[in-house]
């Protein structure tokens, strides 16, 4: 876990465009491109840029997260 912690912060310093893939309950599996905001104990916060949206996850809804390529 504190591996991808040090990951994480990492992409919010340098502003990374990631790629997030979850599942939301109710509406199914779901991606968005966007950067990380924030990280807190159980909760992730995206700006999705093509949407222009602030989301926020739980941590435990993420299926996959990488940089985007």
């Amino acid at each position: 876990m504190n591996e991808w912690l040090a990951k994480m912060a990492n992409w919010i310093t340098h502003n990374q465009l990631v790629t997030v893939q979850y599942t939301e309950k109710r509406k199914g599996p779901i991606s968005f491109s966007g950067r990380l905001l924030q990280v807190n104990e159980d909760q992730l916060l995206f700006y999705a840029d093509d949407k222009k949206e602030v989301i926020n996850i739980n941590i435990n809804q993420i299926d996959h997260i990488e940089p985007f390529e």
